[in-house]
């Protein structure tokens, strides 16, 4: 069934901001990683919902955010549930589930939409899963953006995933360490957590599941999607996400596909400015030609 969210006017979204921006004042929160907006002083055309991943902030979107607002559009980048306190180890972020996710993404377009006339979410990681979300079920989401989503990883079989996702989602919970070798000690953002909960991850992998499900028996909900892959990614497996695009695909959605090769030996984190090895110069042109409406890219 898809879902449309009540739109704000561009007053109150601006509203909306504001008091968003005062909840998140809080001394436990980074100032960098709090929710913000870049507008043009009136609702334009567009407006592009930028979703960061799990255990990221808005931080990791800041700079294709402002190359964005520089191409004439507003620019949402709302904070997700729990993320980007100041205490990287804190356990908060285990709270989230399947409801915090979709609430987060309901509130995310409803502010876009008071913000621009059609609204555009990409979102990478964890945050491409509710891009593909909106995609399929979202009728307010004009076009999707799907950056790596987490359908399947390396380390577990595909036969495996959804079974063990299912039981992360329900078992006791545990913190675990992205770099299990270098724990705290990687070079990674100062706004990113070092550790992920199993039920988190059990959550967003059982939800994109649920899209690429719902995605095999209807079409999509929006007019343009825009599936992103990379070849050398070492967190996610592409064979999911080339099934999801193509489901979308027989039920004559348009779909554009964008595959980085591994010879680029791009990270899974092609965004964010501050991880180690990262190659934004290669990736943000792409990028953002991609979100362009597929009539004028």
């Amino acid at each position: 069934m898809s879902v449309t969210a009540q739109p704000l006017t561009y007053e109150a979204a601006l509203a909306r901001i504001a008091a968003i921006a005062r909840e998140e004042e809080s001394p436990r929160l980074s100032p960098v990683c709090r929710s913000f907006a870049l507008t043009h002083g009136e609702r334009t055309d567009r407006c592009t919902v930028l979703i960061h991943g799990y255990t990221n902030c808005p931080q990791q979107f800041r700079a294709f955010a402002e190359q964005l607002h520089a191409r004439g559009q507003n620019v949402y980048v709302p904070r997700m549930p729990y993320h980007g306190l100041r205490d990287r180890m804190a356990p908060d972020h285990a709270r989230i589930d399947r409801a915090a996710l979709l609430t987060y993404l309901d509130e995310a377009l409803r502010v876009a939409h008071g913000l621009g006339a059609t609204v555009g979410v990409v979102g990478i990681s964890a945050g491409a899963v509710l891009a593909a979300y909106a995609a399929q079920f979202r009728t307010d989401a004009h076009q999707a953006v799907v950056i790596a989503p987490v359908l399947g990883t390396p380390t577990i079989p595909a036969w495996a995933t959804l079974p063990l996702a299912r039981a992360a989602r329900v078992l006791p919970n545990q913190f675990r360490w992205w770099d299990p070798v270098r724990k705290d000690a990687r070079r990674s953002p100062a706004h990113c957590y070092p550790r992920y909960s199993t039920r988190v991850l059990g959550s967003v992998v059982c939800l994109g599941f649920e899209v690429l499900r719902a995605a095999q028996r209807r079409p999509p909900a929006a007019t343009d999607i825009v599936v992103v892959s990379n070849a050398a990614d070492e967190a996610v497996t592409e064979g999911p996400i080339r099934q999801l695009a193509a489901a979308w695909r027989r039920h004559g959605a348009r779909v554009r596909e964008h595959r980085f090769p591994a010879e680029l030996g791009l990270i899974h984190d092609v965004i964010d400015p501050a991880q180690e090895r990262q190659q934004i110069a290669l990736v943000y042109p792409v990028l953002l030609n991609l979100t362009q409406p597929a009539s004028s890219a």
